[in-house]
């Protein structure tokens, strides 16, 4: 039960008169923070003035916006309904809410019910014509001071995120220093200093981030990372526990590699889907890096990794979990069980075969289907191990073979990286050198030079991330001597290993297990990473759907 000041307790009323709810909300928008004792002062007169009785307590949203209908109000209409009280009343109509389509449903609701909605400052009578229109241009009105707000901050959200390359609201970011845009004047009260806002690393925080970005590049999953944070004593900005969903909404905002995630400003959503649109882009930021764009970007290909990979098949049962493929749809095969009489009695045989996906969901207008023994496919698979393993297990001639040399491209790549990286650097310190330089000249530096100077720099930034990223994805491409010794090892130690380990191993050799409905059967189709791949004309992903 909510502690209620005096203030809103009141005096005893007439127990004689209509009953009415009283409603009281304060806005989130500054301009409008109406004091809630005001709010409650003008209901009561109109109470009293009207010969109503208020009920008690009354409904209070404190610091809780208009915009939409999450609030205590919809408790107000459902009690209308439920006959305990005859209409609702507000301060003024702008109270009960700020958006078009929810002032009309909700209104139509709670006169469905034969409940009113009536404002103690705003004279209208809604019984007639003339009423509902007074009324409907206050809500109108009430709308149009929202949308203007609206706007506004978009506005400065923009400029904070494309001009001053901020995020668009600023507060503490784990591993870094916050140095807000003011601070309180110590030798001035209720005066502030201005200086530049900024977020340096934390020397603590900022590695202790970075170790969980490499942590799950090297493959421990989130609730590990989150795990080793708590115990650690790291607590969220927020002083609370860190949480599964909190870590991965940071570590995938792009903050700790120098990014700020912004909506495409292109995308035509609606405002109110807008926040889980996932059409995003990247945009440099002002912060100081934690990770490299190098370490970012592996980031990004484990995470897309797991998307693309069902959550029982992260965890394996069988050691072609997640891998196969039915080449005619591209959707998945999934494991299915069957029963079998052994020794006069009927038993479950787990993961007996593999069928397709699609076929047991949508029916044979969707895919004809295939199936083939999971013992079929695991030996398919082992001989194509066996082959690719070969050449490597055979002995080396007693003359060596005289070979030509075969261009790298990833060593070329791995050359421009590291002059993109030294770049990076120059361009990190020269930002650096100039704020620091601004600080102690300010005076120097005539209207506009130093913002086009910083805005030089990130530009040459920008342009340096983009090419960093380039020769990432070369540098990165796999070459099949990348993988003889695993391969090798993996079939002599094929034996000892268990069906999670076989299944670890071999999503790091194969993109897919296909599997082909033949006249003689099914054939059995192994696809490499190190190969180029045969589906990629056709993006898997919009197959499977």
């Amino acid at each position: 039960m909510l502690d209620l000041p005096a203030t809103f307790r009141g005096s005893p009323v007439d127990e004689d008169g209509e009953p009415w709810l009283g409603y009281i909300r304060v806005s989130t928008w500054k301009e409008e923070k109406i004091s809630p004792e005001l709010q409650e002062t003008a209901l009561r007169g109109w109470a009293k003035r009207t010969g109503r009785r208020l009920l008690e307590p009354l409904i209070i949203d404190l610091d809780v916006t208009g915009r939409n209908f999450k609030r205590k109000i919809m408790g107000g209409i459902r009690r209308v309904e439920a006959g305990e009280a005859r209409g609702i009343a507000v301060w003024k109509y702008s109270r009960f809410g700020r958006s078009r389509d929810g002032v009309a449903v909700n209104l139509k609701r709670l006169e469905d019910a034969g409940g009113q909605l009536e404002s103690a400052t705003e004279e209208v009578d809604a019984r007639t014509a003339t009423g509902r229109l007074q009324r409907g241009i206050l809500f109108e009105f009430a709308a149009y001071e929202s949308d203007v707000r609206g706007e506004q901050w978009r506005e400065t959200h923009d400029h904070r995120r494309y001009k001053l390359h901020l995020p668009a609201t600023g507060r503490p970011r784990f591993g870094y220093v916050w140095h807000p845009r003011r601070l309180p004047d110590p030798e001035r009260p209720g005066q502030f200093i201005l200086q530049e806002e900024r977020y340096v690393a934390h020397d603590v925080l900022g590695p202790a981030m970075a170790d969980r970005f490499r942590q799950y590049i090297d493959g421990d999953p989130f609730y590990a990372l989150v795990g080793e944070l708590n115990t650690d004593g790291h607590r969220t900005t927020r002083g609370g526990h860190w949480s599964e969903q909190t870590l991965i909404r940071y570590m995938d905002s792009g903050f700790c590699a120098g990014l700020l995630r912004v909506h495409n400003p292109k995308c035509q959503c609606a405002p109110e889907v807008r926040g889980n649109c996932p059409d995003v882009l990247f945009i440099p930021g002002a912060q100081e890096e934690l990770i490299s764009a190098e370490l970012w970007q592996m980031y990004q290909e484990r995470r897309e990794a797991m998307r693309r990979t069902a959550p029982r098949a992260r965890r394996a049962t069988y050691e072609l979990s997640g891998l196969m493929r039915h080449t005619q749809c591209r959707g998945n095969l999934a494991a299915n069980n069957a029963q079998r009489v052994v020794d006069g009695q009927t038993v479950k045989v787990p993961g007996f075969s593999y069928r397709c996906g699609r076929r047991t969901v949508s029916g044979p207008t969707a895919c004809p289907g295939v199936w083939i023994k999971r013992e079929h496919a695991e030996g398919e698979v082992f001989k194509w191990l066996a082959r690719e393993a070969a050449p490597g297990i055979d002995a080396a001639p007693s003359i060596p073979q005289q070979r030509t040399e075969v261009r790298d491209d990833r060593v070329q790549a791995a050359r421009e990286r590291a002059r993109l990286q030294r770049e990076a650097d120059q361009l990190a310190s020269a930002l650096v050198n100039l704020r620091t330089d601004r600080a102690m000249n300010p005076d120097d530096y005539g209207p506009g030079e130093y913002e086009a100077a910083r805005d030089r720099i990130r530009t040459q930034q920008a342009a340096n991330t983009k090419a960093m990223e380039r020769v990432a994805e070369v540098e990165a491409t796999p070459h099949r001597a990348d993988y003889e010794s695993l391969i090798v090892g993996t079939v002599e130690e094929w034996e000892t290993l268990n069906a999670r380990e076989r299944n670890e191993i071999l999503k790091q050799l194969v993109r897919r297990v296909a599997v082909t409905k033949t006249e003689d059967g099914v054939r059995v189709e192994v696809h490499p990473v190190w190969e180029p791949d045969p589906w990629a004309p056709e993006s898997e992903g919009a197959a499977v759907q």
